[in-house]
């Protein structure tokens, strides 16, 4: 049983944080609005991106980004593309040690047109410990209802897959 963080409290990072806790894992997800970390923790429900969703006890909502990431060895980068950069940067203060970052957000960077690997490997530098994308064809919806579904997996090594 690992602790992992998950960036981003939304549809997505929600449903990949119901996915890792079904595993066995502790998850530490991770939102900026206080207002939904507080109701992930107290009523165990994220409604507004999951409605109807019961999250299992696993799950903790985190407000503060380097609790969240505190004696993590794996982080899930969950938030919008658009926001990446920004998150990463605050990120890498918080982090002691090298981290596996499994990048699940979807397409270029506005404006410098990159892709999701190119910022998470420009922003962590040294306290990257390995990059993995993981990418669909798949849906939150879905995922949390436990249908099956299908994603890929690009990594560096077969142990970071």
């Amino acid at each position: 049983m690992e602790n992992i963080a998950v960036l981003g409290a939304g549809s997505w990072g929600t449903a990949l944080a119901l996915v890792l806790a079904d595993n066995g894992h502790r998850v530490r997800l991770w939102g900026q609005r206080a207002e939904q970390i507080e109701e992930i923790n107290q009523r165990r429900t994220n409604e507004k991106y999951l409605p109807g969703v019961r999250l299992p006890e696993a799950i903790i909502g985190y407000h503060d980004l380097c609790a969240a990431l505190d004696g993590v060895s794996v982080t899930v980068l969950a938030v919008p593309t658009k926001a990446i950069r920004g998150v990463l940067q605050k990120a890498r203060a918080c982090l002691a040690a090298p981290v596996t970052v499994v990048a699940v957000s979807t397409g270029l960077a506005p404006g410098t047109h990159k892709r999701v690997s190119e910022i998470v490997a420009e922003e962590m530098g040294e306290g990257l410990e390995d990059g993995v994308v993981l990418a669909g064809p798949s849906h939150a919806a879905e995922v949390v209802l436990r249908h099956p579904t299908t994603v890929a997996v690009s990594a560096p090594t077969m142990d970071a897959a």
